[in-house]
């Protein structure tokens, strides 16, 4: 099965065993399965139910903040990959012949004069002020 990145866990309820999803690249729907992955998670399941703001919900789109309800313990910052079924290759129709040759790689490719670059200057930073500098340093003494 392929998986597609669809959102990250940004909170787990543990009483009620509940995980908030923001939706940041796919959409979510009931019926789903997903893969919740982290360092120390990793959860397979059918998504149940989804709700937005207390409201049961069939769908949650991009941008959107989401609670499913989770069999096991997930973490922050978890990511949740939707799972699918891969796609059936189709079969690439052989191809044509060339009619006419194609011109050596090096005749089709235009030489290009080198460009001078001009050195990138740093941002300097500014100087702090001899008053300001002094009571820094009384301040990190004292503490």
């Amino acid at each position: 099965m392929e998986r597609k990145k669809v959102g990250e866990v940004f909170h787990f309820y543990g009483k009620i065993g509940v995980c908030a999803i923001r939706l940041t690249d796919g959409a979510l729907a009931v019926g789903d399965t997903v893969a919740i992955q982290g360092p120390t998670s990793n959860l397979e399941q059918r998504v149940d139910s989804l709700q937005v703001e207390h409201a049961e919900v069939t769908r949650g789109e991009i941008g959107q903040e989401v609670g499913m309800k989770v069999r096991e313990r997930v973490r922050e910052k978890d990511f949740v990959y939707k799972l699918v079924e891969p796609a059936v290759p189709v079969k690439a129709a052989p191809p044509k012949k060339p009619t006419k040759k194609a011109a050596p790689r090096k005749a089709r490719r235009a030489k290009k004069a080198p460009t001078k670059r001009k050195p990138v200057k740093k941002a300097s930073r500014a100087r702090r002020s001899t008053a300001r500098r002094g009571s820094r340093g009384s301040r990190r003494r004292s503490r």
